[in-house]
Parts: C-alpha cells; structure tokens; sequence
C-alpha cells in the first residue's frame, strides 16, 4: 500500500478518513471494553502520545511537525519528556563536566 503526506492514518472499508468524531467514539468504547477509565483519554492523547514517540526516537523537530500537521512550533507543548529521560540528561551534563 503506498503513502503519500495527504493519506489519512485512518481510514473506513471504502479508503474514506474516519471523522474524528467517530474516531474519538469508537476508541472510548475501545477502552470502556479494556475495563480503562475512556472518560481520560481525548483527541488530543494521541497528538501528544505520536509526538511524544516521534521525540523519542529521535524525528527531526520539522518533521514531527510536518507530520503532525502543526503550523507553528505548538507541538513542543504536546511532547512528555519522561523522568528517565531528564536523570539520563543530567547524568551526561555531570559527566561532561567531570571529565573537563
């Protein structure tokens, strides 16, 4: 199946995108059925959560942008740095001025 930057992620039967609407209804339900508390997750979760992985595998900043659609640098806002991640950060400050 080929991609091209226009193609919807998701997609009904027919190749149509899926309304968020629709979306966002058939996930709750989703998770409602996993026994997850639904009424904690909102559209907004997966903007965060896609770039929040695309930062950690390293994307280059234009193209979380790009992908997530965003015309402004907004989607910093959306990225969750872990803790483990911020201890790993500081560790190589200390050991960059440990070894200076």
């Amino acid at each position: 199946m080929s991609s091209i930057t226009s193609d919807a992620l998701f997609v009904s039967d027919d190749g149509n995108p899926l309304s968020r609407q629709f979306f966002i209804k058939h996930v709750k339900i989703i998770l409602d059925n996993l026994g997850l508390e639904s009424k904690n997750y909102n559209g907004h979760s997966f903007r965060i959560g896609a770039a929040t992985t695309a930062q950690e595998v390293r994307l280059e900043d234009h193209l979380i942008k790009t992908l997530g659609r965003w015309s402004s640098d907004c989607y910093t806002r959306y990225i969750h740095t872990s803790p483990k991640v911020i201890q790993q950060a500081q560790n190589q400050l200390v050991s960059s001025i440990s070894l200076s």
